[in-house]
Formats: structure tokens, C-alpha cells, sequence
């Protein structure tokens, strides 16, 4: 059990079981969004010097909002987008990205204790020509890996194919 908390204390989250991965994403939605946060947030960035986003990733029903869901504020790059990220609007903590289509939540990695390691970098086709990325042993994709998407469908299958909502977090 991982007790996910803002900057504050406000909002506190609490993801159950065992996460699904733990990866760093540099697509465009990611890396706009989260140097827009970073430009804001008093708290560590989210993202990393090659532009990327590390985030835990967890099945949206073994996530629930236990305090401050009223303090949680919606981000969209359009009104289109079915990515919101939350951040809590207490002390400008980013707390998770939501793809509203899908069955699971993408915790940044900075808010979760004991995160685990990173296991890959994706998307990494959307960073600009000539990025230099850390030299941290990350295997890199331009895309996502055939493992990542064997693995999001294997536990969407174990889920009945649901897409359920995250527990106390408004829609």
C-alpha cells in the first residue's frame, strides 16, 4: 500500500497491490504539460533534463482519493484531450495523469515513496533532434515497447476489459 501525498498534506491518495511499471514518458502531451507544472509548482520537477515524465503506473481500481479530493484540479492541453493531469490545488503539487479512456493512472513517480525504479523510456520519437538523455542505462523507445503494450493488455484482460473511475476523485 502506498500512501500518495501532496506537497502539504492536503490531498492524500492510496494506490493498493503491487504497481504495473514504472516508466518515463516523453511524449509531447507528457513533456508539455509537465514543464507548464514545473514552470508553477514550488515542489521537485517532474520533469527530467531529456524532457521526460517518470511516472508509476496503476490499475484506476486500486487507487482511491482518501483526503482533499475537493483540492484536486484538472488539466487538459485542449478541452478535446482525454488526458487530464490533477494537481492539487492547495499547494500546486502535479499528482497523476488520468488517460479518461483507459483502465489505468500514471502517478508521478516524485510523489510516490519507495517508487520503483524506471524500467524504460517511451515516445522517445516526440523529443526534439539532438536531446542529449541521461546516461542511465534506460533502454529508449521510439514508441512503446511491445512488452509495455503485453502488459496493459494482459491486466485489462484480468480486469474483465473494465475501465472503472479512480475512487473519490471527481470526474
Amino acid at each position: 500500500m502506498a500512501a500518495i501525498e501532496c506537497a502539504c498534506g492536503t490531498v492524500c491518495l492510496e494506490a493498493a497491490g503491487p504497481s504495473m511499471m514504472t516508466t518515463i514518458c516523453h511524449c509531447t502531451s507528457c513533456r508539455t504539460a509537465g514543464q507548464a507544472f514545473d514552470a508553477q509548482s514550488p515542489v521537485a520537477p517532474i520533469v527530467d533534463t531529456a524532457g521526460g515524465t517518470a511516472v508509476v503506473l496503476w490499475r484506476k481500481d486500486r487507487v482511491r482519493c482518501l483526503r482533499g479530493s475537493e483540492r484536486l484540479a484538472g488539466h487538459r492541453l485542449t478541452p478535446e484531450s482525454p488526458s487530464r493531469r490533477m494537481v492539487a490545488s492547495c499547494c500546486g503539487t502535479p499528482m497523476f495523469g488520468d488517460f479518461t479512456k483507459g483502465f489505468w493512472v500514471s502517478i508521478y513517480r516524485g510523489r510516490v515513496p519507495a517508487a520503483p525504479e524506471p524500467s524504460v523510456r517511451v515516445m522517445t520519437s516526440d523529443v526534439a533532434e539532438g536531446t542529449v538523455f541521461p546516461d542511465d542505462g534506460l533502454p529508449r523507445f521510439r514508441g512503446r515497447p511491445a512488452k509495455f503494450a503485453i502488459k496493459l493488455l494482459t491486466t485489462w484482460v484480468t480486469m474483465g476489459f473494465r475501465n472503472p473511475r479512480i475512487a473519490g476523485v471527481p470526474d
